[in-house]
């Protein structure tokens, strides 16, 4: 009797195993028609559209999102996207989708293409398209600014406020002289010096900004860049190209001490 249950238990293994096979195998044409639906994700791209000399606009389009994990674009200057290529993912896979993409280059192709990261078939892109920035304008230093603040936060962290105009003026006597109106929003005027050979205004410290009721007057202090001191002043350096200004890093004093730090970044309107 032993013999015997020495031989049937493996059979009975093998028994079960077959079993548990056959209850699971799919025919071929289920097979084919899973594998065809995991691989139905296609990208397209809609238009692309150079906003300005640095930045463009392209749109883009995927099927079958629930096999999608990510999508977005690529970009080069190479038509093959050899060399330089660069992706943007979007926030949230939707069938049409859409990416703006600044800090490029002016006069320049660039090539654009869609792109669908899968679950099962790795990344798939679309057809490309070529979008050419044009040449930046070449703004005088006066006049009037798109200025975004940069303000730093409790755990150091840089934050941009709402946008609002800050205004550049030269002396009517003088053009190494000019005024800077509004910054930090308070409608006053700041004396600076002007180097047009480095494109620096130089803002000497402690002049006023804004006044509020209670708190008195609120001035300007230069800041080094590394928070390892104040600086002597603080300077804002211009761009012709694009009409571009960017201030260095300042503090916001009142008589209790520093009230907050910001700096500028300024697009010329």
């Amino acid at each position: 009797m032993k013999n015997i249950f020495k031989y049937m238990i493996p059979c009975l293994a093998v028994a079960f195993g077959l079993t548990s096979c056959n209850s699971t195998m799919d025919d071929k044409a289920s097979i084919d028609a899973m594998y065809e639906k995991a691989t139905t994700a296609a990208t397209s791209m809609g238009n692309t559209n150079a906003d300005d000399y640095q930045t463009i606009t392209v749109n883009g389009s995927v099927t079958n999102q629930a096999e999608v994990v990510e999508v977005g674009f690529q970009v080069s200057k190479a038509s093959d996207f050899s060399a330089g290529a660069t992706y943007y993912n979007v926030d949230e896979v939707v069938q049409d989708f859409s990416c703006t993409i600044g800090g490029l280059e002016e006069k320049t192709t660039y090539y654009v293409r869609a792109y669908a990261a899968t679950r099962t078939a790795g990344i798939i892109f679309s057809e490309s398209k070529t979008v050419t920035t044009p040449a930046a304008p070449i703004f005088p230093l006066d006049g009037t600014y798109t200025a975004t603040e940069m303000e730093m936060d409790e755990d150091g962290n840089w934050n941009a406020n709402k946008p609002f105009d800050m205004t550049i003026a030269f002396d009517e006597k003088d053009p190494t002289i000019v005024y800077i109106t509004n910054i930090w929003g308070g409608k006053m005027t700041v004396k600076g010096q002007y180097d047009e050979a480095k494109g620096t205004i130089i803002v000497p410290n402690d002049q006023v900004v804004f006044n509020y009721e209670g708190y008195g007057d609120f001035w300007i202090h230069g800041v080094k860049d590394d928070f390892s001191g104040y600086a002597s002043a603080v300077t804002f350096k211009f761009t012709a190209l694009g009409g571009k200004m960017e201030s260095g890093k300042m503090a916001i004093q009142y008589s209790e001490g520093d009230y907050t730090y910001v700096y500028y970044v300024m697009e010329h309107k």
